[in-house]
């Protein structure tokens, strides 16, 4: 009895500290995290803080960030945003006039190397062009379409937007996202996957949700197999197979995709060409880019899919077609897939490298110089 006893006593206790300390967080857990806002972005958590949901575009990167330690797959490396919440330079701050305005999905923003070595980067010293990178992680054309929209309406001003459509377009944009007349956009399934709930403990109990993220992280990285320790060809996962899968696949229906390949295809089409829409409205210039993953590289043609349907998309409406299938097509065809993946892309991922980087801003100089 005795032992029950001190055992219920214990319960009683930490539930009594969990619920106080729920309470601090509702009503201080902000401040707590603005606080000690330095040192998280020295931590490698710091992300949970500044990927933060927006209300028109569904997500974003927090303004005036300088993330200092963020994994990449090879190390580390530094984030910075600037007062606008735009990937750049460190502690960058702009008006609202920008000659160039670049978006796109990780590709385009540049993950996980540096502003300075991206291909936004890049092509914003070598031409001094002031420029705007407007791209984000899980970016698709529903995203690209209501950011710009939003932007403009905002007061921003672009002599030029270039959208770099990724291979993952077409299942992150049918797959995960909803867009209404408004031209706001949601997570489908919001429902089956508790998204209300989840925001509402995200916003009223920040200090909660953080240190939760913290100990997943954690639990994650202890988890991952080492690079070196894996063999030379490339090993992708699950996920990155299946989105690359569409443009040479046989099947109009793909197992995992929301809709078929067709469908898909023109839902984005649509959306891109009310941008094009809006851009024309506003006298803003579109130029539209297209670049393989290395398994267009290894199971497609140079002349794919993915080239037909936005190199049509472009007649008379872009100012620029700009087509990377071929510079990496002809390296690969000089060489070989596994030379041709190693120099351009990073290892089991297929993300571009600096050097990848270096080969798409080089292309960007060459026409808008």
């Amino acid at each position: 009895m005795i032992f029950l006893k001190k055992l219920f006593d214990l319960a009683k206790i930490l539930i009594l500290t969990f619920v106080f300390s729920l309470i601090i967080d509702f009503f201080l857990g902000s401040k707590i995290l603005k606080y000690f806002d330095t040192y998280f972005a020295k931590s490698q958590f710091y992300e949970r803080l500044i990927r933060i949901d927006h209300p028109i575009y569904h997500h974003t990167l927090r303004e005036n960030v300088k993330y200092t330690n963020n994994v990449s797959f090879i190390d580390t490396y530094e984030l910075c945003t600037n007062n606008h919440g735009f990937k750049s330079k460190c502690n960058q701050i702009t008006d609202k006039n920008y000659d160039f305005a670049f978006i796109g999905d990780s590709f385009t923003e540049g993950t996980p190397i540096e502003y300075e070595d991206s291909f936004v980067g890049i092509f914003s010293e070598k031409t001094q062009y002031k420029t705007a990178n407007l791209g984000i992680v899980s970016y698709s054309p529903k995203i690209y379409l209501s950011k710009v929209n939003y932007l403009i309406q905002q007061g921003f001003d672009f002599n030029h937007v270039v959208v770099f459509i990724d291979i993952s377009d077409l299942y992150d944009d049918t797959n995960f996202y909803s867009i209404d007349q408004n031209l706001k956009v949601t997570e489908k399934y919001s429902e089956k996957k508790n998204l209300k709930r989840r925001k509402f403990l995200r916003n009223n109990f920040p200090l909660t949700n953080f240190y939760m993220f913290v100990i997943k992280k954690y639990k994650l990285t202890n988890n991952n197999v080492k690079m070196e320790n894996l063999v030379e060809k490339p090993t992708f996962t699950d996920k990155v197979n299946l989105k690359a899968k569409w443009t040479y696949s046989d099947d109009d229906k793909i197992e995992g995709y929301d809709v078929g390949v067709k469908e898909g295809n023109e839902i984005m089409v649509r959306h891109m060409e009310k941008l094009y829409e809006i851009l024309s409205q506003n006298n803003i210039k579109l130029s539209l880019a297209v670049y393989p993953w290395p398994h267009q590289l290894e199971n497609d043609v140079v002349n794919s899919i993915h080239v037909k349907i936005w190199q049509e998309f472009c007649k008379n409406k872009c100012e620029n077609f700009i087509n990377y299938f071929p510079i990496f097509f002809d390296e690969m065809n000089n060489s070989s897939y596994l030379e041709t993946y190693k120099k351009y892309y990073f290892k089991n991922d297929p993300h571009f490298n600096k050097i990848g980087h270096k080969v798409l801003a080089k292309k960007l100089i060459e026409i808008f110089k």
